[in-house]
């Protein structure tokens, strides 16, 4: 466990960086994370390669025992480069127009002439920084993904997805008859004619690609996300060529962040280790806590490993304006509240606030005057805990009974098609995670094809196709003895994104023991249910089933389908398949939560306080309890044994006091 900073040496004086090291040590930082937008320092014309400045900044880093995550600078393409290379580097957007020089990540991840300029550049570095002691990570590229930028629709992606389409399809006849072309009379004669989904005819009246063909679509998706998955592998394989030391990237998953369009349990096998950036409250919005909690799990479970944040908020920050500044407290929340959900580095953003740029408002741990503050006392607090808790523990990570499955081809096609106005499949998936979380109970994710035996509970909401090799290891799942809940819009569509002609849930039929031949999408009333989770109501949508072998556990009470069911269970196997035909509000779904823990024999302790979140972690040799209060008053958390309050040393039995935004770290005495 500890805490780093985002640094810039290169923006400041250099009599100015013996000042930096030092507050920094004072403070905890023990890791700094440079370089990874400096491609024109690095070249500042094309062929003239510069590293005297960076040999200058690591030989200084290593001389004052600070360690460095050094990034490959491929988010920012110099002026240079885009003045004669144009067109041949830049990203088209939706409508074909070509991006331009300004701001940064705008050069297209399909572009032969930008990959080979990379390419010849991160060898360089590599190669010269691969050893350097001072060296201790590798973070490629910055933000993959951010603004949208995974979607590209110029020329050069056109050519190579209809390569990609040849090499999967291998006829032309064969991709008419998966996407059903002859819908529309969309007909395609040879892979050259196959388009890329730009903003169709109906633009206008609907929303960027709708009314393009849904399986095109849906490839599209997978190619974006693997021409992003190629660009950064291409980079780690030439970095490890030259240097043995770990390599990441970092990844976007905040609640206030539209999805990145890449598969991250695809793109972490390529990573030695993951990390995300973390911005609670800021110009684009606030977060709210269980949604952090969740995107903290959704890093742990890419690799099931403990991960970084690699950029964690530590002042008011935007870019045209600011979001607040964190009241006194929260940085050191935040920061816990990522250590008890498994990161075991925290990196600041940044060390300080830069005077010029696009990102001259967004504060860092000091202001634009460089002066100590109350933002550096309160890091600094946290850094000398963490080497105390750095004694007793090694990295933590809560151990997870449960796991909510996470299909990006799922996210992907349920963004294609809504099935109903105001479905969201994260939202969704939120919901799930939220019952658990206001539970103390912790919650990772999983792809659909992992080995799931650990779990004793595992959900799968609106997990909308599966593979064959996926559908099996599901009914493997149960057979053994798992417990799986589906929902509403499961199983109902092939893997190109096509409706299935099987009864509801489709895949998941014989599993389920159900069948569907009717459901009610909800647009602008509410349906009531009733059953094992007591009185509740649906605002999305209503499946209504028919149980064959399986046992109805909750019914509708109003509507035309009053009295018929809502959620069933069916035995399979060693195991049991439940299966929710509706969403349910939050009261509703925290109680089928606690129906299901009773089911699977996951205790469930009397936590549930609004605002408080409670952690069981471990290190594989001792268990950690941590209680963070989010909430703007003091509260009290009943506890059931004695503990040892482990930053302060207190004994602690019958409850835990908590100060606003407090935290506190609890080991049971004689476990």
């Amino acid at each position: 466990m500890r805490l780093g900073a985002d640094y810039y040496p290169e923006h400041w004086e250099k009599s100015r960086w013996q000042i930096d090291l030092e507050l920094m040590h004072e403070a905890g930082i023990r890791v700094v994370r440079i370089g990874e937008f400096d491609w024109s320092l690095f070249e500042p014309r094309e062929g003239d390669y510069q590293f005297a400045w960076m040999d200058e900044i690591l030989d200084f880093m290593e001389k004052h025992s600070m360690k460095v995550v050094l990034g490959t600078p491929s988010a920012t393409p110099p002026k240079w480069m885009t003045d004669k290379y144009g067109d041949e580097i830049y990203q088209a957007d939706i409508h074909g127009n070509s991006k331009i020089f300004g701001t940064r990540k705008h050069y297209c991840f399909n572009s032969d002439v930008y990959r080979e300029q990379n390419r010849i550049l991160v060898e360089k570095i590599a190669s010269r920084y691969g050893k350097h002691p001072a060296v201790e990570d590798w973070q490629i590229d910055n933000e993959l993904g951010w603004a949208n930028t995974t979607r590209c629709y110029c020329s050069k992606c056109r050519s190579k997805f209809q390569k990609y389409l040849e090499k999967k399809f291998g006829t032309i006849d064969r991709l008419n008859e998966v996407y059903g072309t002859v819908f529309w009379s969309q007909t395609y004669n040879s892979f050259d004619e196959v388009i890329i989904p730009q903003a169709g005819a109906c633009y206008d009246t609907c929303h960027d690609t709708q009314g393009q063909n849904p399986g095109l679509l849906l490839d599209f998706d997978r190619f974006c996300s693997d021409s992003v998955i190629s660009f950064m592998k291409e980079q780690a394989d030439i970095i490890r060529r030259y240097s043995d030391r770990p390599i990441t990237t970092n990844m976007l998953d905040a609640a206030v962040n539209s999805g990145t369009g890449i598969d991250y349990f695809k793109m972490s096998k390529e990573l030695d280790f993951v990390t995300w950036d973390n911005y609670i409250e800021f110009q684009w919005g606030k977060a709210k806590d269980e949604t952090v909690s969740r995107d903290h799990a959704l890093l742990r479970s890419y690799k099931h490993q403990p991960f970084w944040v690699m950029e964690q908020q530590s002042g008011a920050c935007g870019w045209s304006k600011m979001g607040p500044t964190p009241t006194p407290g929260k940085l050191r929340l935040w920061t816990y509240q990522a250590v008890a959900n498994g990161a075991d580095t925290v990196v600041y953003f940044r060390w300080r606030a830069c005077p010029f740029g696009t990102e001259e408002y967004w504060h860092g741990i000091l202001g634009h005057d460089g002066k100590p503050n109350r933002r550096l006392q309160e890091i600094a607090q946290v850094g000398a805990e963490m080497e105390k808790l750095s004694k007793v523990y090694g990295p933590l990570m809560p151990k997870a009974k449960v796991a909510i499955l996470k299909s990006f081809d799922s996210e992907w096609s349920h963004a294609i098609h809504k099935h109903v106005e105001n479905f969201h499949y994260d939202t969704l998936l939120l919901d799930y995670y939220r019952a658990f979380y206001k539970m103390g109970i912790p919650v990772e994710f999983a792809a659909p094809q992992e080995d799931l035996q650990s779990y004793e509970l595992v959900l799968a909401p609106a997990l909308l196709m599966v593979s064959d090799e996926q559908k099996k290891n599901l009914e493997k799942y149960v057979k053994q003895g798992g417990r799986l809940l589906l929902t509403f819009r499961s199983g109902v569509k092939t893997m190109e994104n096509a409706m299935l002609t099987e009864s509801v849930p489709g895949s998941f039929a014989e599993i389920a023991g159900i069948e569907i031949h009717d459901y009610d999408p909800l647009l602008e009333k509410q349906t009531t249910v009733s059953g094992v989770f007591g009185a509740g109501t649906a605002d999305l949508w209503c499946d209504i089933i028919t149980p064959g072998t399986a046992e109805t556990l909750g019914v509708y009470t109003s509507d035309f389908y009053a009295g018929t069911p809502c959620f069933t269970v069916n035995a399979y196997g060693k195991g049991s398949v439940y299966y929710l035909g509706c969403d349910l509000d939050e009261t509703a779904m925290e109680r089928l939560a606690r129906y299901l823990c009773g089911k699977t024999g996951i205790p469930v302790e009397a936590y549930a306080i609004d605002g408080v979140e409670i952690v069981p972690a471990t290190d594989g040799k001792q268990e950690a309890l941590f209680i963070l209060n989010h909430n703007a008053y003091p509260v009290f958390v009943p506890l059931k044994k004695t503990y040892t309050e482990m930053i302060s040393g207190c004994e602690v039995s019958r409850a835990a006091e908590l100060k606003a935004y407090d935290v506190v770290i609890l080991k049971q005495q004689n476990a």
